[in-house]
């Protein structure tokens, strides 16, 4: 169910439980160009709206992973009036933060939105990338152990022939599960589809895509969601605009776990 208000002029977001408060990152950067500066990222607490930090300037694009009471931030860099690479910034008191490059990226390809989820035993990180060989944007993959050593995953791929952007990755039972923007050619529309895999190379769209499409207030966009499960509900974030000039931050609730959610989305 969506909410009418709007959360924030931001476009990406990416909402994460942490000691059993639901907080929200916000990617803070200008529509077009700017200063390395005017780019950084801010976690806020949902329910007052207080900020709690403040870090990554020159970052955008970010996503959140909670480990051990450890947060873990990854977003790509901007330079070059582009964004680069994959950086974690990491710390376990919002205060003092680590920060180390993880993933690199094979020129002439960019990294831009990035999704990261626990499989089993080990991370799965989702990443949209630019790369000239597909159609802009696609998605490749990495995995990790421990979080801060990262392997490209040899043939793990979605959306090499249309555009496929903004991922949001997770995983149960065995299957990722993966949120992306589709842009409904030859409209100038964006709609939030799903679809699962059990190998990352084989994929199957939901019976019900989209799951988000832009309604009434909305524009023709409903791009960059992300997920979370706070107190039995899903907490869906995602950005309205015109894929232009603006965008919003709104949310849709569902009222069910993530593991509800995603069976929603496959009926049987």
């Amino acid at each position: 169910m969506k909410e009418d208000r709007y959360l924030s002029d931001v476009c990406e977001a990416s909402p994460f439980v942490y000691k059993d408060r639901l907080l929200l990152m916000e990617c803070v950067r200008p529509g077009t160009g700017g200063r390395r500066e005017d780019y950084y990222l801010l976690i806020k607490d949902v329910e007052t709206g207080k900020e709690l930090a403040r870090l990554g300037t020159g970052y955008g694009l970010g996503s959140v992973w909670v480990l051990a009471d450890r947060i873990h931030v990854f977003a790509s860099r901007w330079e070059n009036e582009t964004w680069n690479d994959v950086t974690l910034f990491r710390s376990s008191d919002m205060q003092r933060w680590s920060k180390r490059r993880v993933l690199v990226q094979d020129p002439p390809e960019h990294i831009f939105n990035t999704s990261v989820c626990k499989a089993d035993e080990k991370f799965v990180m989702a990443y949209e990338t630019d790369d000239p060989a597909y159609v802009p944007f696609t998605v490749k993959f990495a995995e990790s152990t421990d979080l801060l050593h990262w392997g490209k995953i040899p043939g793990a791929l979605y959306g090499p022939d249309k555009y496929a952007a903004c991922p949001c990755l997770r995983y149960l039972d065995g299957r990722y599960y993966m949120l992306y923007l589709e842009h409904m050619k030859p409209q100038w529309r964006f709609e939030t589809y799903m679809v699962r895999s059990r190998n990352l190379k084989a994929w199957e769209p939901s019976p019900r895509n989209p799951i988000l499409a832009p309604g009434e207030g909305e524009d023709i966009n409903t791009s960059d969601p992300d997920i979370a499960e706070y107190r039995g509900r899903t907490y869906l974030y995602y950005s309205i605009g015109d894929q232009r000039t603006y965008s919003k931050l709104k949310r849709a609730l569902f009222n069910g776990t993530l593991a509800d959610f995603l069976e929603w989305c496959y009926p049987e």
